[in-house]
């Protein structure tokens, strides 16, 4: 249920279309915002029957006129219901309006205030325009300084060399190296006024390698249509077209199949043999960085792009798998003659016979430790082993 408008005034005429023709009765209901009723319509010398509902921001002029010998009250409309033309204009017409001076004085005095109250509306629309756009040009401007804030704390206040991963406008993701050679992964969204930043630090980053490879798939497809004749002996090796390509690139690839295509003995001229092949290319290269974790209290991988290698490998040359590995080689092999000679040293003196025996275990056993781990080759771990030998 809703409260009906209330109704402001209410005005009532009465015309014949003839001197003995019929009596028509216009009528006309003002309320606050709009105007409804009964009136009439003029075309070619007649008066046609009208009703009517219209809003007063659609009321277009108010006037009186004489119209077939009758005084009128005529109000000019936009007519909403157009189809076809949007802005036809239809006139309304009140012949013989009883107290037609009141009745126009109060359709002007409600058209004026119904004109004031959309001016006033429009204007407080404009200003609460007017304010969201200073309030979003201060807003978008301390983004800005937020923005710039971040970056120049982390990138360009000590020049920190980078890698980026994403950028936009007041947005940022990226790597950088700070002056402690630490591993920063940093992400700056103005937009939103967030930042984040995770760190590694340098003597938490064990190694880092290139991991995964570029190579092709070959989709090798044939087709063949017999009008009445015969084909036999042709063969294609899909295993050497992707040989092909793995070594050579899509070039390769075409030519590993056209070396192990056998062409086909065909007869008669109603046969025809077609056979395609469409490389596609797989590309999964990354780079893992082993770092040791304090939360997980352990070594773990994370992956990153496989472009960040050569970054890494300008900034942190010394972290690089080979690197590490051949220094944590070395010192094993240091760590394992130190240890030999301590044993080997105290053997004279503190050890007996049996004794001695269960340092050549020892001695042996740790020599096989380190080759099943990689540290020595086969070669270092057969002349070792014959060294220890040739002591007994």
């Amino acid at each position: 249920m809703f409260d009906a408008p209330e109704m402001l005034s209410r005005f009532y005429g009465e015309y014949k279309e003839s001197i003995f023709g019929r009596k028509n009765k216009v009528s006309l209901f003002i309320y606050k915002n709009f105007i409804e009723g009964t009136a009439a319509e003029h075309f070619d010398g007649k008066f046609y029957e009208h009703d009517f509902n219209v809003k007063f921001e659609y009321v277009k002029d108010i006037r009186r006129e004489y119209i077939e010998g009758k005084e009128c009250l005529v109000i000019d409309y936009l007519d909403e219901k157009a189809i076809v033309n949007k802005d036809r204009i239809t006139s309304i017409i009140f012949p013989n309006m009883s107290n037609l001076d009141e009745a126009m004085e109060t359709l002007l005095s409600l058209r004026e205030k119904n004109r004031e109250e959309k001016r006033i509306k429009l204007q407080k629309e404009q200003e609460r325009a007017e304010q969201e756009l200073l309030r979003q040009q201060k807003y978008h401007e301390e983004c800005q300084v937020f923005y710039k804030d971040c970056y120049k704390f982390h990138i360009t206040a000590d020049n920190n060399p980078y890698y980026e991963l994403q950028s936009g406008d007041m947005q940022f993701a990226g790597i950088y190296i700070d002056k402690e050679k630490n591993l920063n992964f940093l992400k700056i969204d103005g937009y939103r006024q967030e930042e984040s930043n995770a760190c590694i630090s340098y003597n938490k980053i064990h190694y880092y390698e290139k991991a995964g490879n570029v190579h092709y798939i070959s989709d090798t497809k044939g087709s063949y249509s017999n009008f009445g004749g015969s084909i036999s002996g042709a063969t294609v090796s899909k295993t050497a077209s992707v040989l092909g390509g793995l070594l050579f690139g899509p070039m390769g690839m075409a030519a590993g199949a056209l070396l192990t295509h056998k062409p086909a003995n065909m007869e008669m001229p109603g046969s025809t043999l077609s056979i395609s092949s469409e490389a596609h290319k797989i590309d999964d290269r990354s780079v893992i960085l082993n770092y040791y974790s304090d939360t997980k209290q352990q070594l773990i991988d994370i992956e990153l792009p496989a472009d960040i290698y050569n970054f890494l490998q300008t900034y942190l040359p010394e972290k690089r798998y080979g690197i590490v590995s051949e220094i944590e080689k070395k010192n094993a092999v240091k760590q394992y003659e130190r240890t030999t000679e301590a044993i080997e040293g105290a053997a004279p003196q503190m050890l007996t016979a049996s004794n001695d025996m269960a340092v050549f275990e020892n001695r042996i056993k740790k020599l096989k430790i380190m080759y099943d781990n990689g540290i020595l080759s086969e070669e270092e771990y057969a002349n070792e082993k014959k060294r220890i030998l040739s002591e007994l």
